[in-house]
């Protein structure tokens, strides 16, 4: 064999090994990624494809944990001024008998304010008290699942913006969901 057809051989040889390589570590990265979905999402009450998070839920600080009530989302909310106001977005379990999530209760109106919006909608405004700090917080009875959004403090956030983000919504990805739900240091394995 020639000096020239030995380099080839082993230039070939390199240029396949090296696509091998490359198809073999994106094969292992998209199982442990399916395996760290899984994971993440076993606990939901519902199927991923039953799963929604808001439209604008993008950006840095943006973190969400889903468990066996559902799912929770902390982000920071755009207001319509420019303003941007943390935010927590919820898709929860409702209770059979009151339609709100567990630990949500309008019993104590030197506690909370609840106002019926009609179609679903409840806007209630928790007071500044002993055991509680001031938040506002739209709830939407959605069938079997909750949909709400609280600000926490002093922060004002118009009923329609509170709407607007109950509203915009869409099942997420794939990505979408690994992004969201799988923080700095998570692992399933030692892989």
């Amino acid at each position: 064999m020639s000096r020239r057809r030995l380099v080839l051989a082993a230039v070939l040889l390199l240029v396949v090994g090296g696509i091998g390589y490359a198809g073999l570590r994106i094969e292992h990265h998209h199982a442990k990624n399916q395996r760290d979905l899984a994971d993440l999402t076993r606990l939901s009450p519902w199927p991923r494809d039953q799963l929604l998070i808001p439209d604008d839920v993008t950006g840095p600080g943006t973190v969400g944990w889903l468990e066996r009530g559902g799912l929770d989302i902390a982000y920071q909310l755009r207001t319509a001024d420019g303003r941007t106001v943390p935010v927590l977005w919820r898709l929860r379990v409702p209770q059979p008998a009151r339609g709100l999530p567990a630990g949500v209760d309008c019993g104590s109106p030197r506690v909370r304010t609840c106002t019926d919006l009609s179609g679903g909608s409840t806007l209630i405004v928790t007071h500044d008290t002993d055991n509680s700090d001031p938040s506002i917080a739209l709830y939407r009875t959605d069938g079997a699942k909750v949909r709400a959004i609280e600000v926490q403090g002093p922060d004002p956030v118009g009923v329609d913006e509170l709407t607007a983000a109950l509203t915009r919504v869409h099942r997420p990805s794939d990505a979408e969901l690994l992004d969201l739900l799988r923080h700095d240091g998570y692992q399933t394995d030692w892989s």
